[in-house]
This record gives structure tokens, C-alpha cells and sequence, in this order.
């Protein structure tokens, strides 16, 4: 890695800019660019947010932080901070109700950077649930055939007498808020604080609104007591969960991330005689793809549309995809459901190969173009995590190739 002309390993950053350790001039610095504040994992594990443009460092996979390109995205749940609560006299933060037993206030605070209170459900059940609503049944716009995830973190305080179970819930309405529908997942919440998600895609013809909604269900006549904390509750629409959009009064919109390094060519980071593109990501989770799309590339325009080499996303397992564009034509070149992936293209302007963890999946593809100006990272489809990314000058060897994706 110390001998590429590009080098970036996330470690140095500002606003607006993730510093490249090569080169020193700053011709590799990737200017950064999401227009709001945004959350991430940092090293002690909690939750923190950075200012806008500024790069995510996300400790999420461990110490060695990775680069966060996040989908844009809107917590439509107005109060996740928890406004308005209070302990004295018990009082549920602005906008949540309570159907069923007894619910009070116990505790309010924050942990792992999340803001939370504690609720202890208590008494004597008359229906067959208990539900907490953390908005209101008209306040959500929605419709038939949106996906929508909800998500919230918990964590069991006390469980001297516990529901039957423990499930999030997915109310559909119309305008008025009355019932058409709704879809319910069971959960298991522990004495850790853990974060639930609850995925569904709406079936209701004469859908306009959605509600978001835990349940527990109980026996009429039975006696409970148990406490639960709830923190950072977030409805969003798309299919699968980010990281968590803190709101305090209104709903709140998280810009997409995306990185640009003009110049690459005339820079001298790739040559006449081609180049070697190297990088590793972390796609942990099997996303269902809201929309399929680039990730990252480098091409001769500056959205990658003419002839440039890609990574998009996939779909169901698939993780990620490699793909070339020529005169505009995109051609899939290799498709990997592997988590964590080291993949390395090198191009000499007659053909490309492909190299991925240690071994070469594509040889000889047709791609001519050396002169690529722009090197570019989009964050419109799925989270992806940047672990690091290197270009060379010259098209490597095959065993350097594979040493160096090993």
C-alpha cells in the first residue's frame, strides 16, 4: 500500500474533506460532501454525531474505523430524543400514548449516546395488549406498497411479572387515521440496551398514514410489572434501517453521503499505461435494495456515465457488483455475497482484470480507457463502510494483485 500514488485509510478528516496519507501534496484528499449533520458509531461504542461535511469515521466493525457512505434518509418520528418527558409528575414524551395497563415515567437519561426513558408498565391487564405509540395515528404520511422500517433500541430494567411477549407493530391508516391495516414482528429485548428493527411494505389499498407501535401482549385479568427503556425510536421510509436521525419537535432528513477526487489522471494517480484501482468495504448485512446503483467508481465523466470501471449494488445476497461502462453500455463483470471483500482492477488500455480476495475472477475484459479524470463515491443506494483505498500508477502484477487483496 505504501507504494500507491493514492492512499486512503480512514484516519484524517475536516470538514469537507477525508485526507489521503498519499499522496503528501493533497492531490488524493476526497472532497466530502453530505449537507446535515449526521450519527456514527464512534470507538467507545456509543452513538455521536458529526457537524455536515464532515466524513463518518464509524467504529460499528470494530477498532479500525471505516469511511460511511450513508443513503439519505428521513426519521419521521418527530420527538426520538424524548421531549417532554418527564418523572414528576409522569409524563410520556410529546406526541407517544399508551393503551392498556398502567404506564409511568421512571427514569429519564442517556446511554451510549441515546437519549432515554424508562417506562414501567404495571396493574392489572382488561385487553389482550398493552401499546405504546410513538406517534400519533394521523401524524405518518404513507401509502399502499411503500416499504417502511421501524427501529428503536431497548433494553429490560425490570421483568418481575413480563408481558407474554414483546413485538413492534406497523400500523396503516387512512387520512383520519382509521385502521386498514397492519403487520406485527416478535422481538427479545435483554438486560442489554440493543437496537430492533421491524421491516414491512405496506398492503393497504386506502393507506394514507402509518403508525409506528410497540406491543406487548398479556392475558385480561392477569398482573404485570416490568419496565422497559426505550431509546431513539426511528420510522423511515425504505428497506432497510440506517443509522440512527435524531429528532426533537420535527421530523429530521439525513443527506446522502458522496465523496469526488477530480484530477486522477492529469494528477498523475493513474497513467497513460492504465492503473490499478484497490479498495476494501464491509457490507455486513444483506440489504434489500431500496434501488440498484454505483457505489464507487472511476470514469472520463464526472457521474461515471461514459466509460468508467464501477462498484454497484447487488441484490438479495449479493453484496456488491463490478462492472464496466464502455460509450455508456454497463456489462457486470463479478458479483460477490462475501461480507468483508478486498478487490483489486487493473487496466492497461486494451483490457482489465479482476481480482478479488486473493484471487482473480476476471481476466482480460475489454476496457481501452486510461485517461479517467474523475474518482467519485455516492452514498444513494445502501451503508457501505470503506475500510481502505489505494490507486496505482501502472497496472500491477498478477501476484501483486493477489498479494495485495490476500
Amino acid at each position: 500500500l505504501q507504494s500507491a500514488s493514492l492512499l486512503i485509510i480512514p484516519s484524517g478528516y475536516k470538514a469537507s474533506v477525508a485526507y489521503a496519507e498519499l499522496p503528501a501534496n493533497g492531490n488524493g484528499d476526497l472532497t466530502w460532501s453530505r449537507n446535515s449533520v449526521a450519527n456514527r458509531t464512534q470507538s467507545d461504542g456509543s452513538i455521536g454525531s458529526v457537524a455536515a461535511n464532515v466524513p463518518r469515521l464509524s467504529y460499528m466493525y470494530g477498532s479500525c474505523p471505516a469511511l460511511l457512505l450513508e443513503p439519505q434518509r428521513t426519521n419521521s418520528i418527530r420527538n426520538s430524543t424524548m421531549q417532554g418527558a418527564s418523572t414528576s409528575p409522569s409524563t410520556l414524551p410529546t406526541n407517544y400514548g399508551v393503551s392498556g395497563i398502567t404506564a409511568t415515567v421512571v427514569g429519564i437519561g442517556t446511554e451510549n449516546g441515546l437519549s432515554y426513558v424508562d417506562i414501567r408498565f404495571s396493574g392489572t391487564a382488561v385487553g389482550t395488549n398493552t401499546q405504546l405509540q410513538f406517534e400519533t395515528t394521523t401524524a405518518i404520511t404513507a401509502s399502499n406498497g411503500q416499504t417502511w422500517t421501524q427501529s428503536v433500541y431497548l433494553k429490560l430494567i425490570n421483568t418481575s411479572a413480563p408481558p407474554t411477549d414483546y413485538n413492534m407493530r406497523l400500523r396503516e391508516g387512512t387520512a383520519l387515521g382509521v385502521f386498514v391495516a397492519d403487520g406485527i414482528t416478535a422481538i427479545s429485548p435483554t438486560t442489554s440496551l440493543q437496537r430492533f428493527t421491524y421491516t414491512r411494505t405496506n398492503t393497504g389499498s386506502l393507506t394514507e398514514r402509518i403508525q409506528p407501535i410497540l406491543l406487548f401482549n398479556q392475558v385480561s385479568g392477569n398482573t404485570y410489572d416490568y419496565t422497559i427503556r426505550i431509546a431513539q425510536p426511528q420510522m423511515e421510509l425504505g428497506a432497510y434501517v440506517t443509522t440512527p436521525i435524531f429528532t426533537s419537535g420535527a421530523t429530521s432528513t439525513r443527506i446522502a453521503d458522496s465523496f469526488s477526487r477530480n484530477n486522477i489522471y492529469t494528477n498523475g494517480l493513474i497513467s497513460a499505461s492504465g492503473g490499478t484501482w484497490y479498495f476494501e468495504l464491509r457490507n455486513n448485512i444483506v440489504y434489500t435494495r431500496d434501488t440498484s446503483g454505483d457505489v464507487l467508481g472511476i470514469g472520463d465523466s464526472s457521474f461515471l456515465s461514459t466509460n468508467s470501471l464501477v462498484i454497484r449494488n447487488g441484490g438479495g445476497v449479493t453484496r456488491l457488483g463490478v462492472a464496466k461502462r464502455i460509450s455508456g453500455a454497463l456489462t457486470t463483470l463479478f458479483t460477490t455475497t462475501t461480507d468483508t471483500v478486498k478487490i483489486a482492477i487493473k487496466w492497461n488500455g486494451t483490457s482489465a482484470d479482476v481480482f478479488v480476495n486473493g484471487t482473480k475472477q476476471v481476466s482480460a475484459t475489454a476496457f481501452t480507457t486510461t485517461n479517467m479524470e474523475f474518482f467519485r463515491g455516492l452514498g444513494e443506494q445502501v451503508p457501505n463502510f470503506i475500510q481502505s483505498m489505494a490507486l496505482y500508477p501502472t497496472p500491477l502484477s498478477d501476484a501483486q494483485c493477489q498479494a495485495l487483496t490476500t
